[in-house]
């Protein structure tokens, strides 16, 4: 889905060669693994984004991967699209749809020309995408494109940090990472780095202006480190009891910041969190 040549047969590599990549990021139940409380967080915030603002339920996900932010609004009875370049990621998305009887669309397609009409959704948005071009104009235009008249854009966006949360708890991650992948990391296929960008938000708000889109807002997101030690893509948990303590840890840090700002807990100063948060409608 990336605009850097042979960067979608790396991101197919990545999907097809490491085990993590099957892992499901959705769930009904409460969040068994970091990972899974990161994508609950999404869906809370994304809910409070469009509470009363998106009159339709047809919604597109671009680059969709597995689709876990997508299962939650099929489970919430939208009407949902998946687009994705890699057929080996949307054949695991069509699986764990069917597995859990979530309905959704399916497209291998291109960020750059989505394969759709004009004014075909009522909610654009895409989850560690956009990071991954060089020139962001195209593929936010494109989903402009497809949006109705009042719709809404949500772009998550991971780009290089070098001195976010992360830093604080590396030490972490590299003890273990001299602990675990001696018995584990090695036997695997080396993960195939992508090019990722390191602008901040402000680039993005320029381009959705130049677009004419309205009620921009643009925040930091995901104010809580990742342990593992491995977080390239796709990112490795560790053991289910390991994960279980971070997961009640975790939820106990975003309780008090809710309490603290009286605001959504997932969001967060830009720089501070994981990633940012550009919305805004049509």
């Amino acid at each position: 889905m990336i605009n850097k040549k042979g960067d979608k047969k790396v991101f197919d590599k990545n999907w097809t060669s490491r085990p993590e990549a099957g892992y499901l990021h959705w769930t009904r139940e409460a969040p068994a693994n970091q990972i899974q409380l990161a994508f609950r967080c999404h869906w809370h915030l994304f809910q409070d984004i469009i509470a009363g603002r998106m009159s339709g339920k047809n919604v597109l996900e671009v680059g969709c991967g597995r689709g876990s932010l997508s299962a939650y609004f099929a489970d919430h009875n939208y009407d949902c699209t998946l687009l994705d370049s890699s057929k080996s990621v949307l054949s695991m998305a069509k699986q764990i749809f069917a597995f859990h009887n979530l309905s959704a669309s399916f497209d291998v397609g291109d960020a750059m020309n989505l394969p759709y009409d004009n004014e075909t959704f009522d909610l654009t948005f895409s989850i560690g995408l956009l990071e991954h071009f060089k020139d962001i104009d195209q593929p936010v235009s494109e989903q402009i494109r497809v949006l109705k008249k009042g719709g809404i854009f949500i772009g998550y966006v991971v780009p290089k940090y070098d001195d976010n949360i992360q830093k604080k708890y590396q030490w972490v991650n590299d003890l273990l990472k001299g602990m675990i992948e001696a018995e584990k990391e090695t036997s695997l296929p080396e993960k195939e780095r992508v090019y990722r960008s390191d602008e901040d938000s402000s680039k993005y708000v320029t381009s959705l202006k130049g677009l004419g889109v309205k009620d921009i807002h643009a925040s930091g997101v995901y104010p809580l480190p990742m342990i593992s030690y491995s977080t390239q893509f796709p990112f490795t948990l560790l053991n289910d009891k390991c994960e279980k303590v971070l997961v009640e840890k975790f939820q106990k840090v975003l309780d008090r910041r809710q309490e603290k700002t009286g605001q959504n807990p997932w969001l967060c100063k830009e720089g501070y969190g994981q990633a940012f948060l550009v919305w805004g409608r049509k």
